[in-house]
């Protein structure tokens, strides 16, 4: 029996309360075209922002987790995915391929329109203890000669770093927009996650515990991380035991 099944009104609980939260976290980020064009923080008031965004984000990966638990046992079962309260939230318009082609043609980035930014939330999965770097890979070794070097990478371009002010802000708007929609990350760690489970078992259960640095908890909810780590523990089995 799935979590939405059992427990129907609990995930969109979850996002309510998160959705409140993002709304208390505003008040300490502040305008983000503001916050965007500063030049540097105080050590003081970096972390206070940055604390109210690694909440939020570590929250919302947990009920993405959630949702992409039922999408991948809607998969498994060879089940058409029906609708669900993991996704009662307003969604984003689709854009389309034109606009998206001009919106990756912008160079110069606006910090007066943070809806024209072009950000990304990491989803963060854990990464394989088991993995070795391809720099530290074995070689096969040649029969007659020398065995050839391992290809020497290209040297990155300099570029120039974006301020820590800029920074905190296309996380805030990237946050914004996963909390508007977030079906497209649940589908995307829905992926993830089952190949990350075959290699490394534990994945899922430390993806539904991770909490992310720095981190304060919210006067607002306290309650509210403690909730969503229960629940993703409870749809972190699904990724191995459906295998």
């Amino acid at each position: 029996m799935s979590i939405t099944e059992t427990k129907p009104a609990t995930i969109a609980n979850l996002w309510q309360r998160l959705r409140a939260m993002m709304v208390r976290a505003s008040d300490i980020v502040g305008a983000l075209p503001a916050l965007a064009i500063l030049a540097s923080l105080s050590r003081r008031r970096h972390r206070e922002i940055a604390s109210a965004i690694t909440r939020i984000e570590a929250i919302a990966r947990k009920l993405i987790l959630v949702a992409a638990a039922d999408l991948h046992r809607a998969e498994h079962n060879a089940a058409k995915p029906a609708s669900s309260p993991l996704f009662e939230v307003v969604t984003s318009p689709r854009v389309s391929n034109g606009e998206r082609v001009r919106a990756h043609a912008r160079v110069a980035l606006d910090p007066m329109q943070p809806e024209t930014w072009r950000v990304r939330f990491k989803l963060a999965p854990p990464r394989d203890p088991g993995a070795v770097p391809e720099s530290r890979a074995p070689r096969i070794r040649a029969l007659w000669g020398p065995t050839p070097a391992p290809p020497k990478r290209a040297a990155p371009q300099p570029q120039e770093p974006t301020p820590a002010p800029m920074r905190l802000a296309l996380r805030f708007e990237a946050l914004r927009r996963v909390i508007v929609d977030p079906a497209p990350y649940a589908r995307r760690l829905a992926r993830i996650l089952p190949r990350l489970c075959r290699r490394f078992s534990f994945a899922a259960e430390r993806y539904a515990v991770a909490i992310g640095r720095p981190y304060a908890g919210d006067e607002g909810d306290p309650r509210l991380m403690v909730e969503a780590i229960a629940l993703a523990m409870m749809a972190a089995p699904v990724f191995v035991n459906s295998s």
